[in-house]
């Protein structure tokens, strides 16, 4: 390798080992409820048959993700690629979620130091995105949104090089992994039409990422379903504003970057989400504001900065209508800040350059210090299932549970069935009974009780530690949560 290409190639994979080591000391060992557990049984289901179904155990129910989930086929596809290698599910999914999350800081070093011609801009991005708090929380769950991010954010690169066609493919393959994108990409290529070079370059692109996109969910013959159909109308109007800004004067171009970023700042205010964001992140999510101001001053930083802030805008508005209050879903708009900060120090006078380069050193070092909670010692369903396997083993009756998705995972040789009315068999009363089905109880003999280490974390952010009971008889419908009758557990 020459001393140029050593030069280029070096600070890039430093930087992508680094992250590495980095996103696997923030990986959780938990699972998201119920998100991880339908993505690693749609592995399963892929690894069985190449269709994201499966079924619960011998005899037990079959399984179909939910609407959502069967929206993002591409992560589950290669977590059961790289299960094929012979690693664990859990390893599996890790290794997936870990390597995207580190290629998603290097591609957006990247991308910054081809917008601003600067490899230090790029490195600085990079460390930004990789100290962020909230993204260090969520990337630590397995699950499709750093695939999502990697992608786009190589996808970008790709288009910035002048490869529409590896654009295309790669915009394609993050459609299928969050379908949103799609609404980013669909603008993103009706802006493109102003310019000629441009338009030729969605020609070429956009055929190749329908027909990728649609691959892979033909592939797969995933089962679809519309879980927002708010966004099917919302989409039309948001592309509508998208096209009044782009072809309008410069002037009112900038004038709607800065309405733009005032309905951020509302959002920040007045959403959960944004505001929990705002709480972990702020020290970049101001560097990433001050970039804007820095980039609106000339014509080539405004394209940059109000193509940036259109894709917050665009996803933003999909996500408060989707959920407001989830924080996780607004950290993936974190690496725009980022992108914003890095081009904007790049392109400041050359006196300027070392206290914007040395704020970029402090907020990651800021970054760093802000408490990411890494591995967890214990999963919950994990925990649960774990202590009532020898009871099943024995006992020969199918698990009947209000979370068949997460006991269906950890218990793959015993048939788990759901909570009905009727049903029969061991009645698990746990957390996630008292949380999703609280009106159904069992009647019949306690066989045994756990209750160490089951904290359960609701939707609402309480707490609930009591115990899971396992109940030889039937699932009984009543007014209040049904308590078994008092017997002998059995060991």
């Amino acid at each position: 390798m020459s001393r140029r290409a050593l030069v280029d190639y070096l600070p890039p994979m430093v930087l992508f080992c680094v992250a590495v080591a980095v996103r696997l000391g923030e990986h959780h060992a938990a699972l998201l409820y119920p998100d991880g557990y339908q993505y690693l049984l749609m592995a399963r289901g892929i690894s069985e048959h190449l269709q994201p179904t499966t079924v619960l155990g011998p005899g037990g129910d079959p399984f179909a993700p939910n609407a959502d989930a069967a929206l993002k086929p591409l992560f589950p596809l290669l977590v059961a690629a790289v299960h094929a290698l012979g690693v664990s599910w859990l390893e599996a999914a890790r290794i997936v979620t870990v390597m995207a999350s580190a290629l998603a800081v290097t591609a957006l070093a990247l991308v910054v130091a081809k917008l601003s011609g600067s490899r230090l801009a790029g490195l600085a991005a990079g460390a930004l995105l990789l100290a962020a708090p909230s993204v260090g929380f969520w990337s630590g769950f397995s699950g499709p949104d750093p695939v999502a991010e990697a992608l786009v954010l190589v996808a970008t690169l790709a288009f910035v090089h002048h490869r529409p066609r590896v654009g295309g493919v790669l915009t394609g393959l993050a459609i299928a992994t969050r379908p949103e994108i799609a609404v980013v990409a669909l603008a993103a290529a009706l802006v493109s039409l102003r310019s000629p070079p441009a338009r030729r370059e969605v020609v070429r692109a956009a055929p190749i990422a329908i027909v990728t996109g649609a691959l892979v969910f033909l592939l797969l013959r995933t089962p679809l379903a519309v879980p927002d159909w708010q966004l099917v109308w919302l989409s039309p109007l948001l592309l509508i504003a998208v096209l009044l800004l782009a072809w309008a004067p410069l002037t009112l171009v900038r004038a709607g970057a800065i309405a733009g970023a005032a309905v951020v700042a509302l959002a920040v205010v007045t959403e959960a989400g944004p505001r929990d964001v705002w709480r972990s992140d702020w020290p970049l999510l101001v560097l990433g504001a001050a970039g804007l101001a820095i980039l609106l001053r000339h014509e080539r930083g405004t394209t940059v900065a109000t193509l940036a802030l259109g894709v917050v805008l665009l996803l933003g508005a999909v996500y408060v209508l989707k959920n407001p209050s989830l924080d996780r879903y607004f950290s993936l708009l974190v690496p725009v800040a980022a992108l914003l900060a890095g081009v904007a120090a790049a392109s400041l006078p050359a006196a300027a350059r070392p206290p914007a380069f040395a704020a970029v050193g402090l907020v990651v070092l800021t970054g760093f210090m802000h408490p990411v909670p890494g591995s967890r010692d214990y999963d919950v369903f994990a925990t649960v299932a774990r202590q009532v396997a020898p009871t099943l083993d024995s006992n020969a009756a199918p698990l009947v549970t209000a979370a068949p998705d997460a006991y269906g995972f950890w218990l793959p040789d015993h048939s788990v069935l759901r909570m009905e009315p009727g049903a029969r068999g061991a009645v698990l009363l746990d957390a996630a009974q008292r949380s999703y089905e609280p009106e159904l109880g069992a009647s019949g003999r306690v066989l045994t009780r756990v209750s160490d280490e089951i904290a359960f974390t609701r939707t609402n952010g309480e707490i609930d530690a009591d115990a899971a009971v396992l109940v030889d008889g039937k699932v009984v419908s009543h007014a209040e949560p049904a308590k078994a009758r008092a017997a002998t557990p059995v060991p």
